[in-house]
């Protein structure tokens, strides 16, 4: 394990000029980095199975969403439902009912402006992106949530524009603990024996971007 850990320090060291951050920066991501495993796993009783209609059907019902951490306020608009349930291994359509709890509670990580990317489309409506982290339990395994809330612009100097929840990312906690970030470390998963678990890139590379001295 501290082979492990010494090469995952020694890669992220080589890398760091893509993080380009002062080390007041790095401070800040570290105790970020340290609250959010810090965090209790929520232990959540899962719920059948959805399809995308009544996973909709689900959020039309939700109140706007309320941070207790920053008072970031979202909304889960029913066109980022199909993207929560594509983009995960885990069956999010499971847990669609705990999204606002799992929001109100969690860390806010990281903010972003938009990054122009080769292929793909910028988004001129949006001032920033920022990253909310969260643990759950299904009782069997423990979980990281990442929270996508892009804010929009106001075109008005000094205030703020409604922000919403894009995507909502999960990943085995295991994984980020073998400390092999980099190596996407194997962990078996009940069903998911032949293939290895999903690792979050985004969390992945802010918790690899607190190791840089």
């Amino acid at each position: 394990m501290q082979e492990n850990n010494a090469a995952f320090a020694a890669e992220t060291e080589y890398q760091k000029p893509r993080f380009n951050m002062s080390p007041d920066q790095v401070a800040a991501r570290k105790v970020k980095a340290e609250q959010i495993r810090s965090l209790t796993a929520r232990i959540l009783s899962l719920k059948s199975s959805l399809n995308q209609k009544n996973a909709k059907d689900t959020v039309r019902g939700f109140l706007p969403i309320i941070n207790v951490n920053d008072g970031r306020t979202v909304r889960l608009p029913v066109e980022s439902v199909g993207k929560i349930l594509r983009n995960n291994e885990f069956d999010a359509s499971r847990i669609i009912t705990y999204i606002p709890p799992l929001y109100e509670t969690s860390i806010p990580g990281w903010s972003e402006p938009e990054i122009p990317q080769s292929g793909r489309k910028l988004h001129p409506n949006i001032y920033k992106y920022h990253h909310y982290v969260n643990k759950f339990s299904d009782a069997a395994n423990e979980y990281y949530i990442r929270f996508t809330v892009p804010e929009e612009r106001t075109g008005k100097t000094g205030t703020n524009g409604k922000n919403f929840i894009h995507s909502a990312i999960i990943s085995n906690i295991a994984v980020y603990k073998k400390g092999d970030g980099p190596q996407q470390a194997r962990v078996i998963l009940p069903g998911e024996a032949s293939q290895s678990p999903f690792v979050d890139k985004r969390l992945r590379e802010f918790f690899e971007s607190t190791l840089i001295r």
